[in-house]
């Protein structure tokens, strides 16, 4: 393939070293972003955590300033539980008529000493408010994921980083002074949008200053900062109960992002494409510095770059008429291309179940996280555990689908989750630790789940279409993100079953539909839609096949 093709940019890379201090010192930067990713997608659960509460008595001027005698006069009690209406009381002392709480709400500063839910009264008819808090946030990872790719690959990931690290810095500092709902959910929405585009735009960096034997070693381990940052926010919001003070906390250490500008380097491949030589000679100088590596003359590397590119134009033809496409044709193009994913039986049968899994694997991941905060008694503990598992849920995924197959275990993990979501149900109202633990499992799979389906996606579609189907795919996991809180939010008040009925049905007809995908493990992966009509899923040969699991994910 070497020859076929010239020279390739691993060997230029590997001229000022591929897998030295240069590399490792571009992964810890990367670390910032992703550990600060993990906090920020999950704060929802402190910031926006709902504190027990009961309606306001009439006059009643301060928090739990009511007797208890006086309670019992105003407010309908559960007999179940001991504990007074949250949403209601009576018309009057005493009254048998039930209204809503048009005095205000008193909240309990047990477990909770501040929160948005407390400052601005998102409960009860306004509960609805809560949810569109972490929808929103998800919204803007979906549109962060989607115009941050388009922007690194015009302006450079470095760049993108940088801009997005300063506006990330300004939004999610300044979301802790935010004096009204509307200016809250628009901040947020801002810091993931620009946190998308650090942790996504990072991402393409790192893999592309990595050398091909550990690029899916980098590509596994990149997710373990996220999941550390995801158990270091429960412990902030137990030592911070005031919901700004805990903003500040997991906001601050973003100043670190700063450093980006000084110490990270633009991607010498991207530089090489964009016909900046001289610019990415002295990143791979820079490179090969801090790696005690010796390049050869200058002359011979802009040669060795210079046919690089040559190569890469001449196998991408079309690229040289990209500029003169019209926004309109470049849209009509791609609604074209997304047409083609459904436009054939297999390919479409293919195509519509990847769309479901990844929507379900996204709603059973973000939902089992938040509805563990009322499953158990200890908010902080159950969301510390939901980071905790993700570890050894990622790193067991990886083995599990080169020895067992992508589609036996992308099934085993979605009826895992659910059958363990579902036996929630079964274990009694007052017991919490069966429930987590379930939960926990349900988690377990869930996370396991969405290492699978990341490979698993880019393998089974054709190369002709690969790109716009793992796009829309990762669409539908921004639906699941979006609803997943409504679930919790909105139907938990109903019945506490409820969110893990859903989730758990969600899963096992998940595993149902994975059923309906082509297995991809050592198979050649499909060029065309015809490849995918005709079923050419044929062994693949071994070189080839490694081939495969040493390029950029």
């Amino acid at each position: 393939m070497a020859a076929a093709h010239g020279v390739q940019f691993e060997e230029i890379l590997s001229r000022a070293g591929d897998a030295g201090l240069w590399q490792a010192l571009v992964f810890v930067w990367s670390m910032v972003g992703s550990v600060l990713s993990g906090m920020h997608n999950f704060s929802s659960a402190f910031v926006g955590g709902e504190p027990e509460h009961r309606c306001a008595l009439p006059g009643e001027l301060a928090n739990e300033t009511a007797s208890e005698e006086q309670l019992h006069l105003w407010l309908p009690y559960n007999n179940a539980t001991g504990q007074p209406a949250s949403c209601e009381r009576w018309d009057a002392a005493g009254g048998s008529r039930t209204v809503v709480c048009d005095a205000g709400w008193v909240y309990s500063r047990e477990r909770f000493h501040s929160t948005i839910v407390s400052e601005w009264d998102l409960v009860c008819g306004r509960r609805w408010m809560m949810s569109t808090v972490q929808a929103s946030y998800m919204f803007g990872i979906f549109c962060g994921a989607m115009i941050s790719g388009v922007l690194s690959d015009q302006f450079g990931r470095r760049r993108v980083v940088c801009y997005s690290s300063v506006l990330f810095i300004i939004s999610s500092l300044a979301t802790a002074g935010a004096g009204s709902y509307a200016t809250f959910v628009t901040l947020r929405f801002i810091t993931a949008f620009t946190g998308t585009s650090v942790f996504n735009s990072m991402f393409i960096l790192t893999m592309e200053v990595m050398g091909p034997r550990w690029r899916s070693l980098v590509g596994l381990v990149y997710q373990i900062p996220f999941s550390c940052g995801f158990m270091a926010l429960p412990a902030a919001a137990y030592l911070v109960r005031d919901w700004r003070y805990l903003q500040l906390v997991i906001s601050a250490p973003s100043v670190l992002m700063l450093g980006f500008w000084w110490a990270l380097p633009e991607s010498p491949r991207w530089l090489i494409m964009q016909d900046r030589l001289p610019e990415a000679l002295d990143v791979l100088v820079a490179a090969a510095r801090r790696n005690k590596r010796s390049l050869p003359s200058d002359a011979e590397m802009m040669r060795m770059m210079s046919e690089f590119r040559a190569a890469e134009t001449k196998l991408s033809p079309d690229d040289d008429e990209e500029p003169q496409r019209s926004a309109l044709q470049s849209c009509a193009n791609g609604i074209g291309e997304i047409c083609r994913l459904v436009g054939t039986p297999r390919m479409r049968r293919i195509s519509l179940a990847s769309f479901y899994n990844w929507l379900v694997v996204s709603l059973i991941y973000y939902g089992v996280t938040f509805n563990s905060a009322d499953l158990s008694s200890s908010p902080y503990l159950a969301i510390f555990l939901a980071g905790l598992v993700e570890v050894p849920a990622v790193l067991l995924a990886v083995p599990l689908i080169s020895r067992v197959g992508r589609r036996p275990t992308m099934v085993l993990t979605f009826l895992l989750a659910g059958a363990a979501i579902l036996c929630i149900m079964a274990v009694p109202a007052g017991t919490a630790w069966p429930k987590l633990t379930l939960a926990m499992v349900g988690k377990f799979a869930s996370s396991a789940g969405f290492a699978v389906i990341f490979l698993y996606t880019a393998e089974f579609f054709p190369t002709t279409l690969r790109n716009v189907g793992f796009g829309a795919s990762s669409m539908y996991a921004r639906v699941g993100s979006m609803a997943a809180p409504y679930v919790v939010d909105l139907l938990s008040p109903v019945h506490w079953a409820i969110p893990s009925c859903v989730f758990g049905l969600a899963g096992v007809t998940a595993a149902l539909v994975a059923l309906l995908l082509p297995e991809t493990n050592g198979r050649r992966l499909p060029e065309t839609v015809a490849d995918i009509e005709q079923g050419a899923w044929h062994p693949a040969p071994k070189d080839g096949y490694q081939a495969l699991h040493s390029t950029e994910p």
